[in-house]
């Protein structure tokens, strides 16, 4: 069994079971290299009650070699944000008070994210995390790690990134269980590796999505995700990105950030409450003990004295025995409570 940290802090606050659920909006590709379209990426997810937004930097000319592949080189560059965009988003942020972060696709990017921005925690994409001379930079980071699992084919290869990185002295991160597929056809989700590496490994588990639809990181939740990343655009049917077709629109947005905490207090095993709600219930939806017809004094009670109907705030249902051949003391009247105080 590894070992290591069950909850980790980002941004002052502790993350993992039992604590709230930490939701990422996904900035990505789809605010197409432009600053004002990446603040107003902040502004939607900051509205919505996300707890963080990320972004990418990625240089292109590091990340992909234009020879081989001009055609993802030309794809990738003008979504570029620029270093002095970020900072300028990481200032912006700040203001507008959510967790900001940055994922870093090269070591030249990684060096500039984590000595010139403040972030909250530091995102490892899928292509990075199989990438162990990344991963061993980036724990000297000094912020909390999120471990995308989205290339790893099996839990053996999830198994070797925890080991290197509890190994490089790194005990605050987590996995993100994932599948870099866009969008990813819901056969080949695999939720229930959720509650396998939760039982597994001890870090903190969540889910990156990149499914159509909020419906399966719902389900991820409901698996016991206590991480969910969810990109954000402002037109699903854009092609320039595969980003788009797995994103959440700014109105989206609100509403399945809203439904995962509905998600998450519906998890909440709290027995009083319910106990107190269900009390007020039975008031309506119950039957209670009635007369079936005129009973006079006297009376002893049968079968077909009584009837049961609502409301519920009488002799309920399975009191039904403590009445039978028994006397009444008083007459009652049709669709009247029988009670146990009229009887001898």
């Amino acid at each position: 069994m590894a070992k290591g940290k069950s909850v980790i802090e980002i941004g002052g606050r502790n993350v993992g079971d039992p604590h709230p659920l930490y939701v990422i909006a996904e900035g990505g590709l789809t605010n197409w290299g432009s600053l004002d379209l990446a603040k107003q990426q902040v502004d939607v997810a900051m509205a919505a009650g996300a707890d963080a937004i990320k972004f990418q930097a990625q240089s292109t000319e590091e990340l992909v070699s234009k020879k081989i592949s001009p055609y993802w080189y030309k794809r990738l560059k003008y979504k570029e944000l620029g270093y002095d965009e970020l900072r300028e988003l990481n200032d912006y942020c700040a203001v507008r008070n959510i967790d900001f972060s940055v994922t870093a696709h090269t070591l030249k990017d990684l060096e500039f994210v984590t000595q010139e921005l403040d972030m909250a925690f530091l995102k490892i994409g899928s292509g990075e995390s199989i990438n162990h001379t990344f991963l061993k930079e980036a724990t000297h980071c000094g912020k909390p790690l999120l471990v995308s699992v989205g290339l790893h084919f099996n839990e053996e290869e999830i198994r070797n990134t925890v080991e290197l990185l509890e190994g490089s002295n790194c005990d605050e991160f987590a996995l993100l269980f994932c599948n870099t597929v866009y969008p990813t056809p819901v056969e080949a989700v695999c939720l229930p590796m959720i509650s396998r590496l939760k039982s597994t490994f001890p870090q903190p588990v969540g889910y990156s999505d990149h499914t159509i639809g909020t419906h399966i990181p719902l389900a991820a939740v409901a698996l016991g995700a206590t991480i969910v990343e969810k990109h954000i655009s402002f037109n699903r049917r854009d092609r320039r990105s595969f980003d788009c077709a797995v994103s959440c629109e700014a109105d989206e947005l609100y509403d399945f950030v809203s439904q995962l905490r509905d998600v998450e207090a519906a998890l909440t095993m709290n027995l009083e409450k319910r106990k107190e709600m269900l009390t007020d219930a039975r008031g309506w939806a119950r039957q209670s003990i009635m007369a079936a017809k005129d009973l006079a004094a006297g009376t002893v009670l049968t079968a077909d004295d009584l009837v049961l109907k609502r409301p519920g705030d009488g002799l309920g249902p399975e009191k039904i025995d403590d009445l039978l051949n028994k006397t009444l003391q008083s007459p009652v009247k049709k669709d009247e409570y029988i009670l146990l105080e009229f009887v001898s």
